[in-house]
């Protein structure tokens, strides 16, 4: 699976995922958990996936769902990636048919160790708030994530906003970076300048790393 460079999460209209994929975001996240502030129904997220398609990769995020469940909204919206943000065990994700993000709420570092051979293609660190399944803003700590070795490509979330993205880059060098409330005027509601500078600022970050 090739990385993701810079994914938008927590997309709830057409109108943010066309202008996140506009200014050049690889992905962007429609998040199906019902407990989540940024919650997509179903039978209302057709014209996200339409507003990026060909542009960027539209991705269903899921936290403790079903199996078959997340099989059939994927098919029946044509998504092709899944991030499963929950307590899933390898054996659900190891049933699903789509490219698969597995997210790892970072406590105290040794997460990585305990998910090794969680069956998906790509992780995603974020921050660990108890009862909540990312969408926190809340920083990661990045030297807990220093000797972390994931083994496969990772993008990096939590807390992350314009001003920070491109150090973030500096200091972990993750394959990839994922926002959601680190861009927006309300919850589920990009602000177009934020939207605008993160990826800007995550495009050149990635750019003077691999110099």
């Amino acid at each position: 699976m090739k990385p993701f460079r810079i994914k938008i999460c927590g997309i709830t209209n057409a109108r943010d995922a066309a202008l996140a994929a506009s200014l050049g975001a690889d992905a962007i996240g429609i998040n199906f958990y019902k407990g989540s502030s940024r919650h997509v129904p179903v039978s209302e997220a057709a014209p996200i996936v339409a507003a990026v398609r060909g542009k960027a990769t539209p991705v269903g995020v899921f936290v403790n769902e079903l199996p078959e469940k997340i099989e059939e909204i994927c098919r029946l919206l044509h998504i092709e990636v899944v991030q499963l943000s929950g307590h899933e065990p390898p054996a659900v994700a190891s049933r699903l048919k789509f490219l698969r993000i597995k997210a790892i709420h970072v406590h105290d570092g040794t997460e990585m160790y305990r998910h090794r051979n969680y069956p998906c293609d790509l992780f995603l660190l974020d921050a660990s708030v108890p009862g909540v399944f990312g969408g926190t803003g809340k920083l990661l700590d990045w030297g807990k994530i220093a000797t972390m070795k994931p083994g496969k490509p990772w993008l990096l979330a939590g807390g992350l906003n314009p001003g920070n993205v491109a150090e973030a880059i500096s200091v972990t060098r993750p394959d990839g970076v994922d926002v959601a409330s680190g861009v927006e005027a309300a919850a589920g509601k990009k602000d177009p300048n934020m939207l605008k500078s993160f990826i800007k600022n995550a495009k050149d970050a990635f750019v003077n790393v691999r110099k």
